[in-house]
């Protein structure tokens, strides 16, 4: 732990030599790190005091937002994917094998599990996370189909079928479940039917949708993000695909009127949320930028598959400080209460302040 503390702290130190403002006031210094028992696969959530994560174990570790000391941990049996679901005062995750676990966020006791039904190695696979709304739980399988599990006991409620097996997690906001398809079709959903409301398309498969005041956005593997105002399902602005040039492997953040998404060839690229225009992209020369990049403080944390992650100025794109870890960064970080929580591929959670 203690070497892993140095190499953070030397990999962020001129961090500290930055001038006073508000992208500054998150100084790089980090707080704590916990070891878990293999490398952190899942993204990083935060509920109350706690930090959750998984590794490729199966096993998903809460611990002490303050402290990075472990309040529980769960033994699961693989890998657990995607960002952990908060739900109140529970937590529920999802792992490779398909299966799905509610807990108890106090004590990590278990309040139900959904278990993939017999039907092939397709039919179990889990990509990616779930999402939580209207009183489900909504995940994306192998064999083409979404789930709408009961958030209250993990039943099943209804599913809808795509044309092709899903990879992403749903999103849910606005009334609306939002799903991205292999296929290039973007799908939403009615939560209480799981009938096919409306939907738009793409050249290339579509990365878990995000809303943002009125709008959706999506990206795809063509290289293109799109804009839909749901009221009215009116088409804002679709970028061309030269414009970023290469597949798109992160669903969209969306703040300070910019959009910024990660590629496939290692780059983190900035558009404008009014029209889609291209204003920068960084070249990380780390390969793919497979975690979503988030957005804190005037800053954009990305991070590679490389095991470095970039800070860069949101407004600019200059590069203002790199952490590096022992393996990839393939889960999203979170940021909370001006704190960076990090999971890494060696198996460290750390909290940067």
């Amino acid at each position: 732990m203690r070497v892993n503390r140095i190499l953070f702290a030397a990999a962020l130190a001129f961090l500290a030599a930055l001038p006073a403002g508000p992208a500054a006031a998150w100084r790089g210094e980090v707080g704590w790190t916990f070891r878990a028992d293999d490398g952190i696969s899942s993204g990083v959530a935060v509920a109350g005091n706690l930090v959750i994560a998984g590794d490729r174990l199966g096993k998903l570790y809460a611990v002490q937002k303050a402290s990075g000391v472990p309040a529980w941990v769960y033994t699961g049996t693989n890998t657990v994917v995607g960002t952990p679901s908060i739900m109140g005062d529970k937590v529920v995750f999802a792992q490779g094998n398909g299966a799905v676990t509610c807990l108890a966020l106090s004590t990590g006791a278990v309040v139900w599990q959904y278990l993939p039904p017999e039907e092939g190695y397709a039919a179990e696979t889990l990509a990616d996370g779930t999402a939580v709304g209207d009183g489900k739980v909504y995940l994306a399988k192998g064999d083409g189909r979404l789930y709408a599990i009961s958030a209250s006991n993990g039943r099943l409620v209804w599913t809808y079928t795509a044309d092709q097996e899903l990879r992403n997690a749903p999103a849910f906001d606005a009334g609306l479940v939002l799903l991205g398809e292999q296929n290039g079709r973007f799908s939403a959903i009615d939560p209480k039917t799981g009938k096919r409301i409306w939907g738009g398309g793409a050249g290339g498969a579509i990365n878990t949708p995000v809303m943002s005041g009125e709008s959706v956005f999506y990206s795809s593997w063509d290289g293109t993000v799109q804009r839909v105002r749901i009221k009215g399902v009116i088409p804002l602005w679709k970028n061309s695909k030269p414009n970023v040039g290469e597949p798109i492997t992160t669903p969209p953040t969306v703040g300070g009127g910019r959009v910024f998404v990660g590629t496939a060839n290692g780059k983190v690229v900035a558009l404008s949320e009014e029209n889609g225009a291209v204003l920068w992209q960084f070249e990380t020369n780390g390969g793919n930028v497979a975690a979503r990049p988030i957005l804190a403080e005037g800053l954009v944390f990305a991070g590679g598959g490389d095991g470095v992650l970039h800070v860069l100025n949101a407004s600019s794109g200059t590069e203002r400080a790199t952490l590096t870890t022992g393996e990839g960064i393939n889960g999203t970080p979170a940021f909370d209460g001006g704190v960076l929580y990090l999971g890494s591929g060696d198996g460290t959670l750390c909290a940067i302040y």
